[in-house]
């Protein structure tokens, strides 16, 4: 019994000081970021500011439209998200427990295009949108929400479990297909839709290369290119703006972690993916 407790104190000192390690980087930064000196110069190690002040995000926010980037990437990570999870379920429903011809091969076939890196499809997608004269719009980022192959792989998983009598007595009482998907499986399948959700917001927040090659605009851009665009420019030599940018583009996750970690973990389990 004493033995235990001795490995359960190691375990416990081993994971503080992994948690040290990863905690006192993020806490140096937030201090940079509201250290005036900081703007300047690189101030010695230290948690807290030397000169605190909020000159670092003022300069932030006036050489780049941050807020304009904060915008533009809500609503394409929410339209991105809802268009994404509702397809995912649609077609999850109609592989897991509807009847047509070939559907065990286009099911097949939606994966084999999973395997497919996204990298080796950038640019024939590129040329795509480009003679559709989309490049430079939000469609090249939003149609493709559709194709969620991991998500509707997932969905038929999970609906495919859904007992088949509950179909055949709405069907009894004149259901119809829409009203037996929005009344039964949307209900039944929740957890899926708040693992899906998450996934995808977790992903498209963090969405880096295809907004930069499809947006040319600057006030188009999503958050994630405005940093980099930032950390591009002259004044990017100075560490107090560049933590400033850091921790505003980590601020909206930062609090759906905190508010929904239970789910993300839950999620991550139960997906086996890590985004």
């Amino acid at each position: 019994m004493k033995a235990k407790k001795i490995r359960k104190v190691i375990v416990i000192l081993i994971l503080l000081f992994i948690l040290a390690i990863v905690l006192i980087p993020m806490a140096w930064a937030i201090s940079l970021s509201f250290d005036r000196r900081s703007v300047s110069t690189l101030p010695a190690f230290s948690l807290m500011p030397h000169e605190p002040s909020l000159f670092n995000y003022q300069i932030a926010f006036t050489s780049i439209p941050l807020a304009r980037y904060f915008l533009n990437t809500t609503f394409l990570t929410v339209t991105h998200t809802f268009i994404a999870v509702f397809f995912a379920l649609t077609s999850g429903y109609a592989f897991a427990k509807g009847r047509f011809a070939l559907k065990n091969f286009w099911f097949v076939f939606m994966l084999a295009v999973m395997m497919m890196p996204f990298e080796s499809r950038m640019i024939p997608l590129y040329l795509q949108y480009k003679k559709w004269g989309m490049i430079d719009t939000y469609f090249p980022l939003l149609l493709g929400a559709g194709g969620y192959v991991y998500g509707i792989f997932f969905a038929r998983q999970n609906i495919d479990g859904i007992p088949d009598s509950l179909r055949e007595s709405a069907y009894i009482d004149g259901a119809n297909e829409w009203t037996i998907f929005f009344r039964i499986i949307v209900p039944l399948s929740k957890p899926l839709i708040a693992t899906l959700s998450i996934l995808q917001v977790l992903g498209q927040w963090n969405s880096y290369l295809w907004p930069l090659v499809i947006l040319r605009t600057r006030t188009k851009q999503v958050i994630s290119v405005g940093v980099s665009i930032f950390n591009s420019q002259e004044n990017a030599i100075y560490y107090g703006p560049r933590m400033a940018v850091a921790v505003v583009s980590a601020i909206p996750l930062t609090i759906m972690f905190l508010f929904l970690q239970k789910y993300i973990v839950q999620s991550v389990a139960v997906s086996g993916i890590k985004q």
